[in-house]
């Protein structure tokens, strides 16, 4: 099904041919970026990729395109002017996907970038077509198995699954390739709102002194979480050392959640102690916030350990089967643990603790 509506969007969405270098001396003022099939963690790697956008472009209003669960990822983005939330499911049906058409075409974009990571995205194809863009860019289908791109895009960006470079320079590269360049990487800006919320949160929940000791036992994937049992075991020995513990979760961590609170409690209950308290789902500005607070920070992998990279949190990621050379963060006091053969039951309770608890402190003050 998707070669045929390949087929048909590449006829119905032919436009003008441009160059990379007319594309620069042109400066479109008002650009779509389309970027609606991502995780968490694949978002905060793209925000190299979006800065690359607004300093190549610094006069254009700049759109961005999202799924929900990104929303809060990139709402306070400074380099982009507004954010368009496009719920697949909820447009299946014909009034909402009316209704969020006709505020895509209101936009009247000069040009439509569709950034795709890993794996060609025919719906994303058909949201930029559909916004009226006049210059549509996108990535190469060839490599995913689709021949549209030639047909259909104005400029089409070299794009090749990654192998063997990491997701930020992954998700730069075919903008790269055409011209538009960042230096800085940086993948996180945490508005000062945030810092103010982060602030109360430690207030409400673990006032007093010490360094703050925060864990994530959730992962938007089953098969990336560290069994709840040995997070708990993990998270008991801190409170049993009197560490001042924070628990985040995520709006999806619902069921991981509960088993770790359960588990948590059968070991904390028979020495007197309370559980750590768990703070709830908050955005990702206060997160990162909250990580920027951090003594050490203790994921899986999931998006939160991207935000804690870029705070330059001392982060213990504990990694199965995804490679931890391409996904880690790329930040020195992120230390990326890998269990035997990617498989991340062969961490052992013990080796994880120790680890998390040698982390070296941070290089900079600790706020909160």
């Amino acid at each position: 099904m998707k070669r045929v509506v390949s087929g048909a969007l590449a006829r119905l969405c032919r436009r003008r041919p441009v160059t990379p270098e007319r594309l620069l001396a042109e400066q479109p003022r008002r650009i779509l970026v389309v970027r609606q099939h991502n995780q968490m963690g694949d978002m905060v790697c793209a925000t190299p990729a979006l800065r690359a956008l607004r300093e190549s472009f610094p006069r254009a209003e700049i759109a961005l395109v999202c799924a929900p669960v990104n929303r809060d990822v990139v709402l306070h983005n400074p380099h982009l002017d507004r954010v368009l939330v496009f719920d697949k499911r909820a447009c299946t049906r014909p009034l909402p996907l009316l209704r969020f058409l006709g505020e895509l075409r209101r936009l009247r974009p000069d040009a439509a970038f569709v950034l795709n990571s890993v794996s060609y995205s025919v719906t994303s194809a058909a949201l930029a077509a559909a916004s009226g863009a006049p210059l549509l860019i996108g990535g190469d289908s060839l490599p995913f198995g689709f021949d549209i791109s030639r047909h259909a895009y104005s400029l089409v960006m070299p794009s090749q699954p990654a192998l063997d470079r990491h997701a930020v320079d992954h998700n730069l590269a075919p903008l790269e390739a055409i011209g538009i360049r960042t230096a800085d990487r940086s993948t996180v800006v945490v508005p000062a709102a945030a810092e103010e919320a982060a602030a109360r949160a430690i207030d409400d929940h673990v006032p007093g002194s010490g360094g703050l000791w925060l864990l994530h036992p959730g992962a938007g994937k089953a098969q990336n979480r560290w069994p709840a049992g040995r997070f708990a075991e993990v998270a008991a020995r801190a409170v049993r050392e009197g560490r001042r513990v924070l628990v985040l979760q995520g709006p999806a961590d619902g069921p991981a959640m509960a088993e770790f609170s359960s588990a948590l409690a059968d070991r904390l209950a028979p020495l007197g102690l309370a559980p750590p308290p768990i703070n709830p789902p908050v955005t990702v500005g206060v997160c990162a916030a909250l990580l920027a607070r951090a003594d050490r920070f203790l994921c899986n992998d999931t998006g939160l350990m991207h935000v804690a990279g870029a705070v330059r949190a001392p982060t213990l990621a504990l990694f199965g089967p995804t490679d931890p050379g391409l996904w880690g963060p790329q930040a020195p006091e992120v230390l990326c643990l890998r269990g035997a053969q990617g498989r991340l039951e062969a961490l052992e309770i013990d080796t994880v603790w120790e680890r998390w608890r040698q982390l070296p402190p941070r290089s900079g003050p600790t706020r909160g």
